[in-house]
């Protein structure tokens, strides 16, 4: 398992990092699930939603990258319309589950659907930032 992590790039390894971010909060707050009496569900759910948007994020992160860097599959970069395609599409997911998520906390909207909480629903979000910099730290420290 060790050599197939190895053998990732950096986007993947990232998203694996994520991910596993993602499912250990996910897992510990499962006992939400049981012990706690009023709405207890939607604090794992809302991590859930978060982490899921989360990886939809960053995978637009990728994209952005991969248009406006040259790689080997794309030597020409600089497409602007992909990349304000993917900033936007990439905010408008925060928005739209950050809504829903205020909606299901804070109104009957849905009808009583109060699945997400939205405070660790945005928590959920905050990984990939974290992330970021962190593994800019560590590109920064390894080539001086």
């Amino acid at each position: 398992m060790v050599q197939k992590y190895l053998k990732l790039n950096e986007h993947q390894k990232s998203l694996f990092w994520l991910l596993v971010i993602g499912v250990v909060a996910f897992i510990g707050m499962c006992p939400f699930f049981f012990f706690y009496e009023d709405k207890g569900y939607s604090y794992p759910m809302g991590w859930l939603l978060g982490t899921a948007a989360e990886l939809l994020s960053f995978y637009t992160i990728i994209k952005m990258s991969e248009a406006l860097l040259p790689t080997g599959e794309n030597p020409n970069p600089g497409n602007p319309a992909r990349i304000i395609i993917f900033v936007a599409l990439r905010f408008l997911i925060y928005i739209v589950v950050l809504v829903i998520a205020a909606i299901c906390t804070w109104t009957d909207w849905f009808g009583g659907f109060d699945m997400f909480n939205f405070w660790t629903t945005f928590a959920g979000l905050l990984p990939v930032q974290v992330l970021l910099v962190i593994r800019q730290l560590k590109a920064k420290r390894i080539t001086r």
